[in-house]
């Protein structure tokens, strides 16, 4: 993986992209249901939105990349109509939910097409789903079918800063083209005529970012500042490569006494990003004997790329003696909820956050 990066707009690059139809088949494991962080995180996102609109029984929400219509059924459960765009096989799961979904990648007919069944939505909305999008002049040209004066877009993604600030550098990963900043919305917006109203800085992942986009209103009155915050962040990326040797060098160490103590060891849940952390530390079946996830995950049975590291249910970790032992987190950016889980199903052993 090589970032580059755009001083002009302040945007993160992926210089090797992977084309959208491999990195999200309609085989996508994926849902956004059995993650309670990502639940939480739209559950307060329906929350910003919901002021702006007063009678919300005769409005329409699209949610593209929707999955399998978890925050639609929030917005519907404050009278919103529901509409998703989903190009996987999760878009069955938002269908069974009851939502009308086109299951297709976001362009400019699929945008017409909405155009014609249902009119300009009132609110669009994108939930850590900007950032897996490779083509942006088609998704802007899409949008600028479907906006109207009246319509409110709604970003919400994993904030550059944050990224920077907290060596987050596994949010680098091959589902991730772009990584956006404040800078990089405001150039977004000014191109579909459009201005941020609002912005705010979910503390979701580690740090998101989630912009308010709209023809009308007036612009957001802390913009001009939180924009001026973003001037360090040449600086910061060329710090960046010393952080990222830094930590190889500490977690290899560590996992290495870890084995030496345990024997191999075991980890818990595999989000994409973690395949950047396993290829860099090197982990293969002879460290990791295999990954655990929720029951009906659908990455169950499967393995960790490039690797036999087999995933298998929580139900074996909870059933067997070993998980006194200890145990990885690989997803590392959701400890709390990690260790809450664990210890609420009787796992008492120690749990080491990657």
């Amino acid at each position: 993986i090589e970032i580059l990066y755009c001083k002009t707009c302040k945007t993160a690059h992926q210089k090797f992209q992977v084309n959208k139809e491999s990195l999200f088949p309609i085989e996508y494991h994926y849902r956004a249901r059995f993650t309670k962080d990502v639940i939480e995180g739209m559950k307060k996102l329906v929350s910003s939105c919901t002021p702006f609109f007063k009678n919300k029984k005769n409005l329409f929400v699209l949610d593209i990349g929707c999955n399998d219509g978890t925050l639609l059924n929030f917005f519907r459960d404050e009278g919103f109509k529901t509409i998703g765009i989903e190009p996987t096989g999760a878009y069955q799961d938002a269908k069974e939910n009851g939502h009308k979904v086109y299951n297709q990648y976001f362009s400019s007919e699929v945008a017409k097409k909405i155009l014609k069944d249902h009119g300009n939505p009132d609110l669009i909305t994108f939930t850590n789903v900007f950032a897996h999008i490779d083509d942006l002049k088609e998704v802007i040209r899409s949008l600028n079918i479907l906006l109207n004066e009246k319509t409110i877009l709604v970003i919400e993604n994993h904030y550059l800063g944050s990224v920077l600030d907290k060596n987050q550098f596994d949010t680098f990963y091959h589902e991730h083209p772009r990584t956006y900043s404040l800078s990089s919305f405001k150039y977004i917006a000014s191109a579909m005529r459009s201005k941020i109203i609002l912005n705010e800085f979910p503390s979701r992942y580690g740090g998101n970012i989630r912009v308010f986009i709209s023809k009308e209103g007036e612009e957001s009155a802390t913009l001009e500042n939180d924009l001026l915050k973003e001037k360090k962040f040449s600086s910061q990326f060329k710090k960046l490569n010393k952080d990222i040797d830094i930590w190889l060098k500490k977690k290899t160490l560590l996992i290495k006494e870890l084995i030496k103590t345990n024997g191999k060891i075991c980890a818990k849940a595999f989000p994409g990003r973690a395949a950047i952390l396993v290829k860099m530390l090197k982990l293969t079946e002879e460290h990791i004997s295999e990954v655990f996830e929720k029951p009906g995950s659908l990455k169950i049975n499967h393995y960790l790329p490039g690797t036999k590291i087999p995933i298998n249910s929580d139900d074996k970790l909870f059933n067997e003696t070993h998980q006194t032992k200890v145990i990885l987190n690989l997803a590392w950016h959701i400890p709390e909820e990690i260790k809450n889980y664990l210890e609420k199903n009787g796992f008492t052993g120690k749990i080491i956050n990657i």
